[in-house]
């Protein structure tokens, strides 16, 4: 890969992969809610299928799921409901010293990574667009995967680290009867967006 190819790849995948999503508004509402270090088993759920994502669109799988739109259209009502249901979570919690029941872990990471089915098309984009199958090597794969990888996870620390800046405003009274209702108003406006793209 060249290096103005390279440029170009950092300045197509940095904003997509930073921008506000599912994921990330969930990773923010968490570590703002209950801290980085109980926020990190929710962002490997979110690594860990995204990594599966993107080795089934190499694998050529993606574009068979990508060109079925009712498929996309489940993904999408799905995720959306998981969404509302996150949010009720975050609604009815209590805050830094919330039970453990509104606690999200990796499961519930790799389930909201499993529904953003749009995430499909960032590892189709990557391959179809840097990549010429004729004449790529396995190895310009396998690089550009860890390139991917290495960016989703540098974007999704950022958002954690984001949101445990959060946590110093929740720290009064108010702020901790507050903030789960302001995450849940967010992770609504998340599943609206999704019911709506």
């Amino acid at each position: 890969m060249t290096l103005e190819l390279a440029i170009a790849w950092f300045f197509t995948f940095f904003p997509i992969t930073i921008s506000p999503g599912p994921a990330n508004v969930l990773l923010s509402s968490s570590a703002s809610q209950y801290g980085s270090a109980r926020t990190l088993p929710l962002m490997w759920g979110i690594v860990a299928v995204f990594a599966i994502q993107i080795a089934v669109v190499a694998l050529g799988v993606g574009e068979l799921l990508v060109r079925q739109p009712a498929l996309a259209t489940v993904f999408q009502y799905l995720g959306a409901a998981y969404m509302f249901y996150l949010a009720y979570k975050f609604w009815r919690s209590t805050g830094m010293s919330g039970s453990s029941e509104t606690k999200l872990g990796f499961r519930e990471g790799a389930i909201v990574q499993f529904f953003n089915f749009k995430a499909l098309t960032v590892p189709l984009i990557m391959y179809t667009q840097f990549l010429d199958p004729a004449t790529s090597s396995q190895t310009a794969y396998i690089v550009l995967t860890i390139a991917l990888l290495g960016l989703i996870v540098s974007s999704l620390l950022a958002w954690v680290l984001g949101g445990s800046l959060l946590q110093r405003f929740f720290q009064s009274d108010f702020g901790v009867k507050w903030q789960g209702k302001i995450f849940a108003a967010l992770l609504t406006a998340v599943g609206i967006w999704m019911l709506l793209r």
